[in-house]
């Protein structure tokens, strides 16, 4: 996706570079209760919900936060963010990320927008916001102008989303809305044992018609998808959480982990295990080392985004 655009443009033979800085993008899982500071950002914040709920103030009162919902906070807006038990269970994961820049302010001047609204959460999405992440936390050979290219693209490929929700209201009959629905029951169960039977009922079609549906409109088979909703989770609770593999293959909806192993290997090229060990030996206690006599950057967050975060614990 993030090809389709780029921030350097050729003028008059000259590479001009896009101002635009990204200060941290990564996942936050939470299972136990969790409460920021009312302090402001001092950066444009984005937080995408992808799993459970937390409650977060948007429009100055406290609103439900749930899978799908897109957050975007201005530099000076008040925020507050609390992740607490709801319908008896504390669980809320979400991408976020922390930039400015003079890009950034023309991308928000250039329409009128909401601090909250409710986004698709389709796996090109998800696979963006989370290459952007992996990108940033990149301790070698890290690449700004690609991590640019990424940052314009997830912020482009949101503008795009209430375009392509008027265009599926324009078609006949009700088959975007079918896909929507399909997509929905998926995003919020994925991490459930899930059947195709269920999905196809949620949205009032056979099997044979939810499965022929949804591979048509979105070139993902309902398996696909879900897996791919999976391993998404699976990946940043590997990254950002000291639970067991064990238990990750199981808290995802893999079932075994042998069958955990093999699927992420197939999709990412390398064992859990292996990113494990990698994180482990790459990321010592704490976010800066000194070497040298020099401050080594270890987790792609910048030293102001790092003064905000540690605010909210």
């Amino acid at each position: 996706m993030f090809y389709l655009i780029t921030n350097l443009y050729y003028l008059a033979g000259k590479v001009t570079i896009v101002d635009l800085r990204l200060h941290a993008c990564a996942y936050s899982f939470h299972t136990l209760p969790f409460k920021s500071t009312f302090r402001p950002p001092p950066f444009y914040l984005f937080r995408l919900q992808v799993v459970g709920s937390c409650r977060a103030l948007v429009d100055g009162k406290m609103s439900l936060i749930e899978p799908g919902d897109l957050l975007i906070y201005r530099p000076g807006d008040p925020y507050y963010l609390s992740v607490e038990e709801i319908d008896g269970k504390i669980e809320s994961g979400d991408y976020y990320l922390l930039c400015e820049g003079s890009w950034i302010e023309s991308w928000w001047a250039a329409q009128p927008r909401q601090t909250q609204q409710r986004i698709h959460l389709d796996a090109g999405m998800l696979s963006l916001w989370q290459q952007l992440g992996l990108e940033q936390h990149r301790i070698v050979q890290q690449n700004p102008e690609l991590i640019r290219h990424l940052l314009c693209a997830l912020c482009l490929s949101l503008d795009r989303l209430p375009v392509e929700a008027v265009s599926r209201q324009d078609t006949p009959g009700r088959s975007n809305e079918l896909i929507m629905r399909m997509k929905r029951y998926i995003n919020e169960n994925a991490l459930q044992p899930l059947r195709v039977e269920d999905v196809a009922n949620f949205a009032g079609l056979s099997v044979s018609r939810a499965v022929h549906l949804f591979k048509e409109k979105t070139g993902y088979t309902i398996i696909q998808y879900t897996q791919e909703i999976r391993l998404s989770n699976a990946l940043e609770r590997i990254r950002y959480t000291d639970l067991s593999l064990e238990s990750i293959a199981g808290n995802c909806g893999f079932g075994t982990y042998s069958y955990f192993h093999k699927v992420f290997k197939a999709r990412y090229g390398i064992t859990p295990k292996e990113i494990r060990s990698r994180l482990l030996e790459s990321e010592p206690e704490g976010d800066y080392v000194i070497t040298s006599g020099k401050e080594i950057k270890l987790t792609g967050l910048s030293l102001d985004a790092l003064k905000f975060l540690k605010t909210e614990e």
